[in-house]
């Protein structure tokens, strides 16, 4: 069931504000090109419409990381909308096994129209993320969620397995993700939410945001207005040992918390975040 949620019309930026909860865009990949489907595109080269792995349909987007910060990304301009849910699926292909990066950038949102952040709300989202007590590259067992001057660490649950059965994040597996993102009342009011779902299992369950906040030089953003899917490697200065691949498909954006629970859930895993939000 849709939960619906009133935003005031408005005009700003060239676009009409959302009145009702919506879809703000989807897209399976198999109609149109890159350049097409979303409003940017910044490829450097490492990425294509692929058909060597597909969630559904026949294609995907394939980006390929053979060095150290390779990346692409694909952007997304919306109308202003104080709540934000996204739907993806990502899959990383068998390199990845004993080369997994420092961090992976997975999706950045913006409070800004033109995909830059300054003084503005935003989230850098990482589910790929290596600590040095990490026993192994085989998984990538963290997360961190980049909030401007405040990183939102957390490690994937041991407990906690996903739709292949294992517990962290491992190769050769369609990973649903889904982000639910409401922004703070008023800047510095700590009732804003950051809710995170990977294979339906509630990984980031953050209740009392303050997205727009002094303290951390972030106290303005009318409303989520674009994003980007994709992202780079950042390994400081270490290639991959060989070229990985990384799919994605399936994109999905709305106003209201459209959660699409395929697979029977789980008990919730805790999120673990380790750092204090201010």
């Amino acid at each position: 069931m849709k939960l619906l949620q009133m935003v005031p019309l408005v005009i700003a930026l060239g676009f009409a504000s959302i009145t009702y909860g919506e879809e703000i865009f989807s897209s399976d990949l198999e109609s149109g090109t890159l350049n097409q489907i979303f409003d940017d595109v910044d490829t450097w080269g490492f990425a294509t419409l692929s058909t060597d792995q597909a969630h559904s349909g026949s294609k995907s987007i394939r980006i390929a990381y053979s060095e150290d910060e390779a990346g692409s990304f694909f952007y997304k301009r919306f109308p202003f909308t104080n709540s934000l849910f996204t739907r993806k699926y990502e899959r990383f292909e068998g390199q990845w096994a004993g080369n997994w990066p420092a961090g992976l950038k997975t999706s950045r949102y913006f409070t800004t129209s033109d995909y830059t952040s300054g003084d503005h709300a935003y989230m850098s989202e990482k589910l790929i993320w290596r600590e040095g007590s990490d026993p192994d590259r085989n998984y990538s067992y963290n997360y961190n969620n980049a909030i401007g001057s405040s990183d939102l660490i957390g490690k994937y649950p041991a407990t906690t397995t996903f739709g292949n059965g294992q517990p962290y994040i491992t190769t050769n597996h369609w990973y649903k993700v889904e982000t639910w993102m409401v922004l703070n009342s008023a800047v510095d009011v700590p009732d804003g939410v950051l809710q995170i779902w990977i294979d339906d299992q509630l990984i980031v369950d953050n209740q009392n945001m303050m997205w727009k906040s002094t303290a951390r030089g972030k106290p303005n953003g009318e409303g989520w207005q674009a994003m980007w899917f994709g992202g780079n490697l950042t390994n400081y200065g270490q290639d991959p040992s060989e070229t990985v691949y990384r799919y994605i498909d399936d994109l999905y954006l709305s106003t209201t918390l459209d959660r699409d629970v395929s697979t029977k859930s789980r008990p919730l895993a805790p999120s673990n975040v380790q750092t204090t939000i201010q």
